[in-house]
């Protein structure tokens, strides 16, 4: 049975650093680039398009920027440069749109695992599938993996209070909470069936492909459930270089953080169905 519990650890990394643009009142799109072979983190990204004004500014170019900048690729050959993206693997909570994948391809990066899909924008598959492009470097993109956290912390950013308050205040609202979710990729537009179930595994291949598939998620574990916060621990943000800056207040709350976003996002049961932590109380207190 193909283990995606490395993938969804990363992914929730991903999805931390997205909670916390969320908190600086940046759209909660957010990546990290990870050495395949060691499993570190090199660098992250998160959109910065408001702070910036600059609308290219996107998760994955943040990403890119830092790691050229901090490898000191910036003045070396494009050869050089591929070669050492060529190690490295991007986890972002969206599909890349068409420009970041053709940057990521252009850098050379070797694969991409993504959350929930761009339909408008996206461009591993949902409109155009830029890195099977015959020019350039090809990478493989395997999405699906944490994709209604990614699509609840956009519907959270989209019912935000006050923008202009010093201390904006993220929504607990129930027309959110409980709010049916789209159905998962239509993965024959991204893999092939035989690279589908190389990755995934035969079981996940005869629920989810071709797809879309309505009414339930994949998990970690094939038919094991899983809930935020036991994905992720604080030395594993601690992990990440430069994740003071997600923190422009001064003080740390990773702990707290970790706590509230776990709260704030469903949950999957060993089903594959979303649950949701009020559905569970509700549940506890009729008992």
């Amino acid at each position: 049975m193909n283990d995606l519990t490395v993938h969804f650890k990363n992914l929730a990394l991903a999805t931390f650093v997205a909670y916390r643009a969320l908190c600086n009142l940046e759209t909660p799109v957010a990546c990290i680039i990870v050495h395949e072979e060691t499993g570190e983190v090199l660098g992250f990204g998160c959109n910065d398009t408001n702070a910036s004004l600059n609308g290219t500014r996107h998760a994955e170019f943040v990403a890119i920027d830092q790691i050229m900048k901090k490898f000191q690729l910036c003045n070396v050959s494009q050869d050089q440069v591929e070669r050492f993206f060529s190690r490295l693997v991007l986890y972002v909570t969206v599909e890349p749109c068409v420009m970041c994948a053709s940057a990521l391809q252009q850098m050379g990066i070797k694969e991409v695992y993504f959350g929930a899909a761009n339909d408008r924008f996206g461009g591993n598959g949902s409109v155009i599938k830029v890195q099977a492009a015959s020019c350039g470097s090809s990478y493989k993109s395997f999405g699906g993996l944490m994709r209604v956290e990614a699509i609840h912390l956009l519907r959270c950013f989209y019912v935000q209070e006050n923008e202009t308050a010093p201390t904006p205040k993220i929504k607990k609202n129930k027309a959110i909470e409980g709010k049916e979710f789209p159905p998962n990729l239509p993965f024959d537009r991204f893999l092939s069936e035989s690279e589908f179930s190389s990755f995934y595994g035969t079981a996940r291949a005869a629920e989810f492909y071709p797809g879309p598939r309505d009414g339930i998620e994949i998990t970690p574990v094939f038919e094991h459930g899983y809930i935020f916060r036991d994905l992720i621990d604080v030395s594993d943000v601690e992990g990440i270089p430069g994740v003071k800056s997600l923190y422009p207040k001064g003080e740390l709350t990773i702990k707290d953080d970790i706590q509230k976003l776990s709260d704030m996002l469903p949950f999957i049961e060993d089903t594959g169905v979303v649950g949701w932590h009020h559905d569970r109380q509700h549940s506890s207190q009729e008992k």
